[in-house]
């Protein structure tokens, strides 16, 4: 419950933070060039999170599940045994392997330590490490493409889509944000929990402060720009949480299904999280300074 419990303050914070920071065209008048260094700043740190954080622990988590499961069906066959503890990581194994009821067999044991991971389906998992970041890239990129397509129109009309699907873009990397801090939740770290966050509030920010001026930019009322804003401001807490309890209820039955899901969510998040890097953010940075 304290996992959860901090986890739902977390997600009503990017809320309240969604929902102030995009309130604020319609109440005051800020610079624009302001802005732009906060949104540069908030993108730079969620490239950081992507490199420095979220990819090492989801590479992390899909070890751990390979490695619960090799320890698993291992110690069955070697021991006989139908309930087989929780091994989350090599420092765990190595703490238990004295018992001669809940640890893994001593060569087992020597062999994981030895190689630094279980021997077998290494290059499955090395394959794991990469396609889901690709498919992260990949989505954004076709979510902004068909935002671009969709917003293309000159009419009256064509605003009120390109609007709407400015608004489903932002909803959609919204969830990827959501899902990157759900995922982050399971691995019981709050240091890293807080790390993700911060990092996705300061992009929210000015990507809310931003879809709000556009909207009015756009000619939508103000009452209409409120409710996209408070979808906007729902959807990354919305997957926060739905992330979080599917991986809870997979980690019931399996800790190696668990810890892989865990890794490949964060991977995808990565993912989304360097295509606004690397599409977004650099070329604002040199428009900015040039």
């Amino acid at each position: 419950m304290e996992g959860i419990g901090f986890l739902t303050v977390l997600s009503g914070s990017m809320f309240l933070g969604s929902y102030v920071a995009g309130s604020i065209p319609i109440m005051f008048s800020m610079s624009e060039s302001r802005m732009r260094m906060v949104s540069i700043f908030g993108a730079g740190l969620l490239l950081g999170t992507a490199l420095s954080v979220i990819i090492p622990e989801g590479v992390e988590s899909l070890y751990n599940g390979l490695l619960g499961e090799f320890l698993s069906i291992k110690t069955r066959r070697k021991r006989g045994i139908t309930n087989i503890p929780e091994f989350t990581n090599l420092d765990n194994v190595r703490k238990r392997r004295g018992s001669p009821t809940l640890g893994p067999p001593a060569v087992i044991t020597k062999e994981i330590e030895n190689t630094g991971h279980p021997p077998h389906r290494t290059r499955g998992v090395h394959r794991e490490i990469g396609y889901p970041l690709v498919f992260g890239f990949i989505f954004m990129l076709l979510v902004d493409q068909i935002s671009s397509a969709a917003g293309s129109k000159s009419d009256r009309s064509g605003r009120n889509r390109m609007g709407i699907s400015a608004t489903i873009g932002l909803v959609v990397h919204a969830a990827a944000d959501g899902i990157a801090l759900g995922s982050a939740s399971t691995t019981n770290k709050s240091d890293i929990q807080l790390i993700v966050f911060v990092a996705i509030m300061l992009h929210k920010g000015p990507a809310a402060f931003g879809l709000v001026s556009f909207l009015l930019l756009e000619g939508i009322d103000v009452r209409n720009a409120r409710k996209h804003l408070i979808v906007f401001a729902c959807a990354a807490p919305f997957a926060t949480i739905l992330t979080f309890v599917v991986l809870g209820a997979l980690g019931n039955d399996s800790v190696a299904s668990s810890g892989s899901s865990t890794g490949i969510l964060m991977l995808f998040s990565a993912g989304t999280f360097l295509f606004v890097a690397t599409v977004h953010v650099l070329p604002e940075l040199v428009r900015f300074f040039c």
